[in-house]
């Protein structure tokens, strides 16, 4: 899977201008902790917050792991091996079934790379033998739940803090 997606923001070097560049997705090593420290230091706290629940104060939170807790894995998006744009994390919960959780660097939100990071791992999941993702998502988080609901993800319980989602959605018996 090479999914590739053009981004577009200002340059830093020429202010006003725009300039596309090419994202890729990749699988996040565990030994990948200064890239994802330095992803995590661009955050908003609010990112933060609404992917994690609290505050944290590095990027460890983010590399796969594999213990007797269960196994996970992580896609990033990047431009290049060390500049990580995104990560989403996929953490196998049970038979065929993974949850998954994104974040996107606060000043590329909108742009299209956590869409590329989802269709990734959906598409990912159709050829691992995944038969559902599910993702928690804050209520208040509602670029998250328009980009779920938009990938097809339904909504299929929550309380007044997070909204529970699945993809694929139940079928109706």
């Amino acid at each position: 899977m090479a999914e590739q997606l053009e981004i577009q923001e200002t340059d830093p070097g020429s202010p006003g201008d725009r300039c596309g560049k090419r994202v890729a997705v990749r699988e996040l090593l565990g030994s990948e902790q200064q890239a994802c420290d330095a992803f995590f230091g661009q955050l908003h706290w609010s990112d933060v917050r609404w992917r994690f629940g609290g505050p944290r104060t590095s990027g460890d939170c983010l590399l796969p792991r594999h213990d007797r807790a269960g196994r996970s894995l992580a896609f990033a998006a990047c431009r290049k091996a060390d500049d990580i744009l995104g990560v989403i994390n996929v953490e196998y919960i049970g038979v065929g079934t993974a949850e998954v959780g994104l974040i996107v660097r606060s000043d590329l939100k909108s742009r299209g790379v956590g869409s590329l990071l989802l269709s990734h791992v959906m598409e990912w999941s159709r050829t691992s033998g995944l038969k559902q993702l599910i993702g928690h998502i804050m209520i208040d988080n509602k670029a998250m739940l328009r980009l779920a609901y938009a990938a097809g993800f339904r909504c299929v319980g929550g309380n007044e803090t997070l909204v529970e989602m699945i993809w694929p959605a139940p079928s109706a018996a």
